[in-house]
């Protein structure tokens, strides 16, 4: 074999091994490179693995959050939703309940929100609560509350402008039920390790949350570090608080207040993770728009919808989506950098009509709130 032929050769195999090499690297799955997987919140992976048992429920799982810079991958676009669970007829979703004790002391099992702006129902779970309004006795920091109904696994009271410090209940009147003899008597007054905090009704997230029916909740997070886009979730430990809205319509303009528990306080670098489900009756091409300062994304039954992440002034984005009719999954995750401006807005217009925020009518808390109450 002459000298040339062996080169020929060597030349020959070396031009198959590239072609076999770069054929490696691609992938025959359709959805290459879109991001439509969660991680779990507590460290789970990728691959949809979610804990939340079903589209309109709360989930326990975080997405991951994809940010908008280059480097981070082409951005994903959603061309379709088809649902997972029928609408919701007449927009308005029974609650899940539990059975009272048997004998109806207190039982506390959780808050919900920990933070809210003044005039906002906050939630109260557990059981033992009495009849009427007139049988429980709530106070936040000493401070009597308003208590607006009772129920057999949960109360509502009204936050006013005094609501801060550790929550207390007290049951008057007599229990429901016999105590069989040698029994301990029913427990009649708790008073809880969770501390409330009112934010001012001049902040832009004082906004009163009104009707724990609809709307969203979600948890808050410290971020405690310098980021220039959303963290990872998973890395930030238990949330200090929860907050609540009717609809996301968080106004953009500077964060006069904080955020608190009663180990943290957070006025900046901090991280929000709203979650619920949205009911959408009618199949139409909807433009969803996200206006976010700084970072947010929204996701719909896990698909990234729209990606408005990064440090930034408050900014709007939008994107069409063909949706079907259905309850549909939704996560809106968002931080806030360093003291500025703040706002997240959620909004949607359908086949080419008037833009508007999204309205609580649309909207349901998680089915898992239970996990995320403060207790």
């Amino acid at each position: 074999m002459t000298r040339l032929q062996r080169c020929a050769i060597v030349s020959l195999s070396v031009l198959a091994a590239c072609v076999v090499n770069s054929g490696s690297n691609q992938s025959n799955n359709p959805d290459a490179g879109k991001y439509d997987d969660y991680y779990s919140e507590k460290g789970g992976s990728s691959g949809g693995g979610t804990t939340d048992g079903g589209s309109g429920g709360g989930s326990t799982a975080t997405p991951t959050p994809h940010a908008v810079s280059s480097t981070k991958g082409v951005k994903p676009k959603i061309s379709k939703l088809v649902g997972k669970r029928e609408p919701v007829p007449g927009g308005n979703k029974p609650r899940p309940t539990k059975p009272p004790a048997p004998i109806e002391g207190l039982v506390f099992d959780g808050v919900v929100p920990t933070n809210a702006g003044v005039g906002s129902v906050v939630e109260i779970l557990g059981s033992g609560f009495g009849a009427k309004p007139g049988d429980v006795i709530v106070t936040v920091g000493g401070k009597r509350q308003k208590v607006v109904a009772v129920a057999a696994d949960h109360l509502l009271f009204k936050v006013d402008a005094k609501a801060d410090g550790p929550i207390a209940i007290v049951r008057g009147g007599r229990p429901v039920g016999r105590v069989k003899a040698g029994a301990a008597a029913p427990v009649r007054s708790i008073k809880s390790d969770v501390v409330f905090h009112v934010i001012a009704s001049d902040s832009n997230f004082g906004k009163p949350r009104t009707d724990p029916t609809h709307g969203l909740v979600a948890n808050v997070y410290n971020i405690g570090k310098e980021v220039t886009e959303l963290p990872a979730f998973d890395s930030l430990g238990e949330p200090i608080a929860t907050y609540a809205v009717d609809s996301l319509d968080i106004a953009a303009g500077q964060f006069s207040g904080a955020f608190k528990s009663k180990d943290a306080e957070v006025k900046e670098w901090f991280a929000i993770h709203f979650k619920g489900s949205i009911n959408i009756s009618e199949a139409g091409t909807y433009n969803f728009c996200l206006a976010a300062g700084d970072g947010a994304q929204l996701y719909l039954d896990e698909n990234l919808v729209v990606d408005n992440d990064g440090v930034h002034d408050t900014t709007e984005k939008c994107e069409n989506v063909a949706v079907e009719p259905g309850e549909y999954k939704v996560d809106v995750l968002y931080f806030q950098a360093a003291a500025g401006e703040a706002g997240l807005q959620l909004s949607w217009a359908k086949d080419g009509g008037a833009k508007a925020i999204i309205p609580k009518e649309n909207l349901f808390p998680p089915e898992d709130v239970a996990t995320m109450a403060r207790k």
